[in-house]
């Protein structure tokens, strides 16, 4: 089982793509996915208020720079 977190805020088209992106692996991989409102925790608001998306997967952080399909399909088992 992978475990996903995807730490995101409201209108953030980028973090929209990496959801869809993620939609992707769903058929493929077991996962657990969960996504994060950092506005709702202000710790995270102050964290990655301009980092978002920071994708966690099986504990791995990969910041809005380095997502994409296969940072994220060589990360998954």
């Amino acid at each position: 089982m992978n475990d996903l977190i995807l730490y995101v805020k409201k209108n953030c088209p980028l973090c929209d793509e990496i959801t869809a992106l993620i939609e992707l692996f769903k058929s493929d991989y077991e996962m657990k996915f969960e996504e994060v409102d950092i506005e709702t925790d202000e710790k995270l608001l102050e964290r990655y208020m301009l980092e978002v998306p920071v994708l966690y997967v099986n504990g791995e952080e990969l910041d809005y720079r380095s997502i994409d399909y296969l940072s994220i399909e060589k990360r998954l088992h």
